[in-house]
């Protein structure tokens, strides 16, 4: 990237008046990515920047590139999705085009294989499921991403996968712009074709299995620490890809089996992304529930100096050791031991009958109840015999317990022969509630207990139109559980609390009434009589500004009903001082006085008994001099 992002300066700049870049988190292929500060929202989201330093010359004076960049933002933005990342902003800087998006907690798959965490298969599973139903989202309404990459695969703090750089990429690498600012990306052309399809290698048009074909490499990364064909040749890679299928060499079990299908060269043969989705649920009959995914701690990565990688890194390609020879006293040691085992024999008389049948045309069939994985896989390579393994579920068992087998126990089978064992997968699956969403707790716990499941962790926020208590979100991905598993909830704790806003004394009662209408509070009207403010102004607010009460709470809003009210008083016979001393005691001023000072009062303006607002000032008329 150039230094046009990364220069001394860029952060604490506010972008589009509303963004404040906080720290660099990241780098994207034509991006610098930063933890930002949403002023308007007071809450932190991404900022991705794009430096006009990466545009070809003369592209920024003619606007082409801006404008596409920005329309795939708007677009962008107007899809919503839970595997989506959400884009609320975007526009044009000082210091290049700009994307705002939801700032996601935990981090990247890319920062989880960086870190050199491998995912177990339960895990890929579930990062899998999320992905695809992101891509079956946007797929269903004709949008291809365009590029999946484990640092476009993004987690909440809840571990929810969503998918980031929705359009913004397509724009940045389509055939009208993407050969000049690949030239100037800070990734390699290899990083260009890691994750790529067959159809991208051979320059052809991508579509929507294109998107499939790529996530499959990602997921096969985080399973194996590799990326499928990957070479320090693009062109090898380009050609493997097109060439090769995919070939896991039967790890990972009916998961691998789903990745290699769904990783085939020719795109006719791929599943769409809600049939791998399909593949994927079908896979997780066959996978223990998943450990919680390696997440990013909240708050901007230490950069890694990588001094310290290669003892951090774990060793992720073990070197396979050849088996090695056995004697044929040796066999028979280990057959010994494995019948004592697995027929259950406590006694020497056990040894001698199995050793008797040792080395005969056929071998006694073992019990094979208690028997582990490694105990199968031992007899069907030292006996060569077929192990046909069939898994089915049951209550009241174990994940891998030999259920039942065929033949019986003692029976004799010649080499390459069948055994069929019946293997559990543990206890039965049941369907985890559809209708928990709207009860109350009490309620939601009894329908999970209906069904052999219980509430698991509970987490509570606040939410606007739900009563407290109630649950509001099922935490929990999977469709069907194991009976006694439990299921998290989040319940709602109501609305979440209002402050009463900042009215100042003075301010008109139609932009209070909409200031406290916002702040969802309900308002009761007080007027009373001012000589000070203007009716229909503000006086105060009670309970006081800054006073944290329960949404839907009374607010009382003292509102000015205008000046007092006075009655001019009867001044007639009194002196002009006098009468002065009573007007000005009852809030009124005296005015002109029409004749002589001396006199006294015979009558006022307004006259006595009239009723004027406080401070009127009040004209006397004198009585004239005598003689006058």
């Amino acid at each position: 990237m150039s230094e046009g992002n990364g220069k001394t300066g860029v952060i604490g700049r506010v972008l589009g008046g509303r963004f404040r870049l906080v720290t660099r988190i990241g780098a994207g292929r034509f991006t610098d990515v930063f933890l930002a500060y949403d002023l308007a929202e007071s809450r932190r989201v991404t900022v991705k920047l794009l430096s006009e330093d990466i545009l070809p010359d003369g592209w920024a004076q003619d606007r082409i590139f801006p404008t596409r960049f920005l329309e795939a933002a708007e677009r962008a933005a107007a899809i919503s999705h839970p595997h989506l990342v959400a884009i609320h902003n975007w526009g044009d800087s000082d210091l290049g085009l700009y994307v705002v998006s939801d700032y996601m907690e935990g981090g990247s798959l890319q920062g989880m294989l960086d870190a050199g965490h491998l995912l177990s298969p339960s895990q890929v599973l579930m990062v899998g499921l999320d992905a695809t139903r992101g891509l079956e989202h946007i797929h269903g309404q004709g949008i291809i991403h365009g590029d999946i990459r484990p640092s476009n695969i993004l987690f909440s703090r809840r571990s929810r996968g969503r998918l980031a750089d929705l359009g913004t990429s397509w724009a940045l690498t389509s055939s009208e712009t993407g050969g000049a600012l690949m030239a100037r990306s800070v990734f390699s052309t290899i990083d260009a074709a890691r994750y790529a399809s067959p159809e991208q290698a051979q320059g052809l048009t991508p579509d929507l299995k294109s998107d499939v074909y790529s996530l499959v490499l990602v997921l096969t990364e985080a399973l194996s620490g590799r990326v499928p064909f990957e070479s320090d040749d693009p062109e090898y890679t380009q050609m493997a890809k097109m060439s090769r299928h995919l070939d896991l060499a039967g790890q990972f079990g009916r998961l691998g089996r789903v990745l290699e299908q769904a990783g085939r060269p020719e795109r006719d043969e791929r599943p769409t992304a809600r049939e791998l989705g399909l593949g994927l649920l079908a896979a997780a009959e066959t996978l223990p529930r998943p450990a919680p995914l390696p997440l990013s701690k909240p708050g901007p990565e230490i950069p890694d100096t990588g001094e310290s990688a290669a003892a951090a890194e774990p060793d992720k390609h073990p070197t396979e050791t050849a088996p090695k020879a056995k004697s044929r006293s040796t066999s028979r040691g280990l057959l010994a031991v494995v019948a004592l085992v697995l027929l259950g024999a406590a006694g020497f008389g056990a040894f001698l009958l199995w050793d008797n049948w040792f080395g005969t045309e056929t071998q006694p069939v073992p019990d094979l109840s208690g028997a582990s994985e490694a105990d199968l896989l031992d007899i069907e390579n030292e006996f060569d015999w077929v192990l046909d393994r069939r898994e089915q579920r049951q209550d009241g068992t174990v994940a891998g317990q030999v259920l039942r087998q065929a033949p019986l126990p003692g029976t004799g089978l010649e080499q390459g022969e069948t055994v069929t064992v019946w293997i559990s997968l543990g206890p039965e699956l049941v369907f985890v509630p559809g209708n928990l969403t709207g009860l109350a707790i009490e309620d939601a716990e009894n329908a999970l207990a209906a069904v052999g499941l219980s509430a698991g962790q509970i987490t509570e926020r606040h939410d606007e139109s739900v009563l407290p208590g109630v649950v509001i979100e099922v935490d929990e991905m999977l469709l069907q559980l194991e009976r006694g598993s439990r299921v998290d909830l989040v319940l709602s704790l109501g609305p979440a609390p209002r402050l009463v806003p900042e009215i100042n004394t003075g301010t008109s009662l139609a932009a209070a009434l909409e200031q406290l209408e916002e702040a969802g509070l309900e308002v009761l009207e007080w007027r009373v009589a001012d000589n000070q403010v203007e009716a229909g102004h503000v006086l105060r607010v009670e309970p006081q500004p800054g006073t944290e009460l329960a949404a839907g709470a009374v607010v009382t809003l003292v509102v000015s009903d205008g000046p007092e009210q006075v009655r001019i008083p009867f001044l007639a016979t009194l002196g002009v001082e006098e009468a002065t001393e009573f007007l000005e005691a009852i809030g009124l001023c005296r005015g002109e006085i029409e004749g002589p000072l001396e006199t006294e009062v015979l009558a006022s303006n307004p006259p006595a008994e009239a009723v004027v607002d406080y401070g009127t000032c009040v004209s006397l008329i004198t009585r004239p001099e005598e003689g006058g």
